[in-house]
C-alpha cells in the first residue's frame, strides 16, 4: 500500500519540474541575442588587467554562449602577447555588462579561438 502513495508522490514531484511556475516572465531579454556593442565593454574591462600597460594591444573573439560550469550567458576571449607567448582571458557578460573576467582556462577554450584585432575606437587606454 505504501508503494503506490510513493509513486505518486514521485509523479507529483517530477512534475513539478516541468512547470512553467519558474520560467522567465513575458518580456524578460533573453541570452539568445550576441550582447550589443561587446567590443567597447570588453575593453573598457580589460583597462583593468594588471600590467597593462597600452603597449601591448589586445586582440578579441566573437561572443559565444558560455557552457558547463562558466558564470555569465556569453564568453569573449581576449589575448595578448608578452613576451613573444599569448596570454589569453576569459571575459563573461550577462545582460551587457562584465560580471567576471580571468585567465582562461581550458574549459573556456580560448586558445582555439579566432582573434581580431580590438577597433581603434574600442582599445584600452594607457594608465
Amino acid at each position: 500500500m505504501s508503494r503506490p502513495c510513493l509513486a505518486v508522490a514521485a509523479l507529483v514531484l517530477l512534475g513539478g519540474c516541468s512547470s512553467t511556475f519558474f520560467a522567465a516572465p513575458p518580456g524578460t531579454p533573453t541570452a539568445e541575442q550576441e550582447p550589443a556593442d561587446y567590443p567597447g565593454v570588453v575593453a573598457k574591462d580589460l583597462e583593468g588587467v594588471k600590467g597593462h600597460d597600452g603597449n601591448t594591444p589586445f586582440e578579441i573573439s566573437a561572443a559565444r554562449r558560455t557552457r558547463l560550469a562558466q558564470p555569465g550567458d556569453w564568453v569573449v576571449c581576449a589575448r595578448r602577447t608578452v613576451e613573444e607567448r599569448p596570454t589569453y582571458f576569459a571575459v563573461f557578460l550577462r545582460d551587457g555588462k562584465v560580471i567576471d573576467r580571468r585567465l582562461a582556462v581550458q574549459v573556456d577554450e580560448c586558445a582555439q579561438e579566432q582573434f581580431q584585432p580590438l577597433p581603434a575606437d574600442k582599445k584600452p587606454s594607457r594608465k
